[in-house]
């Protein structure tokens, strides 16, 4: 019987070791803080989000502690206004100690249970003294001296401080392989890419600055390490490649989502986030046209299972969104819609004769379809003869009797019908309809040219279009 108890005994104390062991414990004391209750979060991509509330003991500690187990990363320490005092990492060991005055957290800063943070807050008190080196010399020199010497020995001054602050930084990351905080301030810092353009006669071929930038911009970033997900650097690295050094058009953009969609393959974790990260970026683009890269890496990367799904639970609803947008697509052949006009007389989007066709969303009791439509009759006026356009005008009234009404008041002379009644197709699921206006602006063969934009910018639309096959015509005549 005495084995048996001793033997229970020990499961269960290693029962109890292994839940202390996947949960947390965070101990933070701040000096002299008012706070009654701390605020944990962690960063994921760009976001923030909360993870525990702490109260201050009588003992004037505030203890973060649970049993379930957080994910390695970068967290916030922040007050109950949400003022944040300091982030740090969580990577291995989650039971850390932290202890500072909120007045001056870097330099009073202590660091127990945690190699990753002891190193972070070492690097970063050496980085603001050398900072504070380096603020009176640049004071100095926006004050405009005379002296030309003093000036250039202050500036080298300068230059001396950058250089022993740029090879503590490689010497951190160098030094300290495998932390998190290592690999964090490695992404963040620029890589070496100027050494690797061309000299000429002494002089920088200047033509290579960029793309040679661009080709190493992600040296620094260990896309192995799926804990950099969790730290701001993931998402700023990224977004500011696509949106700063990409070219805006849809071929580059895909040729680059390939190349950080490899380079990313070095971790499972990495790349099925950055499959997520940049299929939302796209579907949530504001930048028309920018859907179809949706699109792209959902059937190419996502629905063929070469990478995983970030969250399976979404993955019916992300190949639905992408079935309605991929036929709506710039360039697409537009969906046809046959509804009945106010006379009950069918007419066909597909079938309509024009060189243009706007396809017009609007309902007679919207504000902004109200506020729009004079600029729409003007347009049509101005546009129908000249260029051959024709509105195919949908109603999302339900009331027959106030949308006959508003089309009679207004005097609206193109093809106007109703949505509800379909012959054909159903404009909500068709069109992705959920406001109005929307406006589709569609080509002689019924390809999508431009969509979601409002009169204005769609007139502007027609006539550069106008002036680019006019140029081409006359580039065309033989001279």
């Amino acid at each position: 019987m005495k084995t048996t108890l001793a033997l229970l005994f020990t499961i269960c104390f290693c029962s109890m070791l292994m839940a202390a062991e996947k949960g947390y414990k965070i101990t933070v004391k701040l000096t002299g803080s008012a706070d009654t209750a701390l605020l944990l979060a962690h960063y994921y991509g760009s976001k923030q989000y909360l993870d525990d509330t702490a109260y201050r003991n009588k003992q004037g500690f505030f203890i973060f502690q649970g049993t379930e187990e957080l994910k390695d990363g970068m967290y916030i320490i922040a007050g109950q206004n949400k003022n944040k005092y300091f982030d740090f990492f969580l990577s291995g060991a989650h039971q850390v100690e932290f202890s500072c005055d909120p007045a001056n957290v870097v330099s009073t800063m202590q660091v127990k249970g945690s190699d990753d943070n002891k190193a972070f807050f070492t690097y970063i008190k050496y980085l603001g003294n050398k900072q504070a080196e380096i603020e009176p010399l640049n004071n100095w020199i926006k004050e405009k001296h005379d002296n030309p010497d003093s000036v250039k020995i202050v500036k080298s001054r300068i230059e001396a401080i950058d250089k022993e602050a740029k090879a503590y930084i490689k010497n951190f990351y160098d030094s300290n392989p495998g932390l998190l905080s290592a690999n964090f301030v490695k992404a963040n810092n620029e890589p070496d890419y100027m050494s690797y353009i061309p000299v000429n006669n002494g002089k920088i071929d200047s033509t290579r600055i960029y793309p040679t930038y661009k080709e190493h911009y992600f040296d620094n970033f260990t896309f192995s390490d799926p804990r950099l997900i969790y730290t701001p650097v993931f998402a700023q690295k990224v977004d500011f490649y696509f949106d700063k050094l990409v070219a805006p058009v849809r071929d580059s953009l895909e040729k680059d989502i390939d190349r950080v969609m490899m380079l990313s393959g070095a971790n499972k974790e990495t790349q099925a986030y950055m499959a997520w990260f940049l299929s939302l970026k796209y579907e949530t683009s504001q930048i028309m046209g920018h859907d179809a890269l949706f699109v792209y890496i959902v059937r190419k990367y996502l629905e063929t299972g070469k990478v995983n799904w970030q969250y399976p639970e979404v993955k019916d609803n992300v190949l639905k969104r992408v079935n309605t947008l991929e036929p709506l697509l710039l360039d697409k052949v537009a969906p046809n819609l046959v509804l009945l006009d106010t006379n009950n007389v069918p007419h066909s989007l597909l079938a309509t004769k024009a060189r243009y066709t706007l396809l017009f969303f609007w309902e007679s009791t919207c504000g902004h379809c109200q506020h729009e439509m004079p600029k729409v009759l003007k347009f049509y006026d101005d546009f129908h003869t000249k260029y051959k356009l024709e509105i195919f005008g949908v109603s999302t009234d339900t009331s027959m009797v106030s949308w006959k009404a508003y089309v009679k008041k207004n005097n609206m002379k193109w093809i106007n019908v109703n949505g509800h009644l379909s012959m054909s197709g159903n404009y909500h699921t068709l069109y992705d309809i959920r406001s109005t206006p929307i406006m589709y602006l569609l080509d002689e063969d019924k390809k999508i040219l431009t969509k979601f934009l409002l009169t204005d910018d769609i007139s502007n639309v027609i006539l550069k279009r106008e002036e680019a096959l006019e140029k081409e015509k006359t580039d065309k005549k033989p001279k």
